[in-house]
């Protein structure tokens, strides 16, 4: 979800599970529906802004969720309620305080977050660039087979091992790919960035433990001298597009910043109260919701062949979600078995 500077893998690593109440499992479980029907809905927002080229609104979005971010985690800090503390990491800091004389944040989590904040940038960049383009359709795609790719990545990089029916899923999304390829006699570039440039992000992500919040402050610190730069530079020459439209594009402008960060907020929120196979079967409401806007509302094209596609990808797809259910389940038996 461009969405996306937020994975699952980073936010349920960094997360520790809250107890299972009922209150809290419906806190949670809200949270991770409105979330995920707010990413879906992205298209919708970014339809507004054809206007505008699509690396000129990630530079403005870098620049304003920054603004927002640090507003936000002040306000946050200050109010020092269990939400606030959770989504800004009150140990987390404070163990930063105390390290700061061997050069907090180190190296190490540096490095990280620049390649993060690398492929998320792409993953921004494509997703505003597939939807200012006419072509949801393709950012759907991307979004369904990204679990996917981040299992791919898991297997060929953690050296993961799968089930036969995770790598059958596998098999049957890539054949939807494969089919939507050959149907339009060529490689939908842009699902691919998409989805890799996610599952890498998560992959990265999985080695900090960084609150999420913060570990989005960084990558912003990281691209926002360059955006500032280029905005700056397209200013000069008078090609910026702040200013040159009607008060309510510069203003859309402003909100394609902040509308990226209460998602994840939400996210952060539900990664602690429900399960990572409720998550894993929610995740799929951001590209479906994604889906329909561009066949309903976008009125993309959507022939036979392409249909066929989406529907091995949404067969590959449940069939992931099935075998991680019973995975989830049968780990659970076998931990409940071992306490008792």
């Amino acid at each position: 979800m461009a969405q996306t500077s937020f994975t699952l893998s980073h936010l349920l690593s960094v997360a520790r599970q809250l107890p299972a109440t009922p209150a809290s499992i419906r806190i949670g479980f809200f949270s991770a529906v409105v979330a995920y029907l707010a990413w879906g809905a992205f298209p919708l927002f970014w339809r507004q802004l054809t206007a505008v080229p699509a690396l000129e609104l990630v530079c403005h979005r870098v620049i304003w969720s920054t603004v927002f971010l640090l507003i936000a985690i002040g306000i946050l800090r200050s109010t020092r309620t269990r939400v606030g503390l959770e989504l800004t990491g009150e140990a987390w800091w404070g163990e930063s305080r105390r390290s700061i004389h061997t050069g907090w944040p180190t190296r190490q989590l540096w490095t990280i977050s620049f390649f993060a904040a690398v492929v998320i940038s792409i993953n921004w960049l494509s997703f505003v660039w597939a939807v200012n383009s006419g072509r949801i359709l393709d950012s759907s795609l991307g979004y369904y087979i990204a679990p996917l790719c981040s299992v791919g990545l898991g297997v060929a990089v953690m050296k993961d091992r799968l089930t036969r029916w995770q790598w059958t899923s596998i098999l049957i999304a890539a054949g939807g790919v494969l089919l939507i390829t050959a149907t339009h006699g060529s490689v939908p570039w842009v699902s691919i960035a998409m989805a890799l440039s996610f599952a890498i992000y998560g992959l990265l992500k999985k080695r900090t433990a960084v609150p999420p919040l913060i570990g989005l402050l960084m990558e912003n610190a990281i691209l926002a001298p360059p955006a500032l730069i280029y905005l700056l530079l397209l200013n000069q020459s008078g090609t910026g597009s702040m200013g040159q439209h009607d008060w309510s594009i510069d203003t859309l402008i402003v909100m394609g910043g902040i509308i990226t960060v209460p998602p994840l907020m939400l996210f952060a929120i539900a990664a602690r109260r429900v399960s990572l196979s409720t998550i894993g079967m929610l995740q799929y409401i951001g590209p479906t919701l994604q889906f329909f806007v561009g066949v309903e509302v976008a009125g993309e094209t959507l022939s036979t062949g392409r249909l066929l596609g989406f529907v091995l990808v949404w067969i590959g797809s449940a069939v992931y979600v099935c075998a991680a259910q019973v995975n989830f389940l049968r780990n659970r038996s076998t931990e409940n078995c071992a306490v008792s």
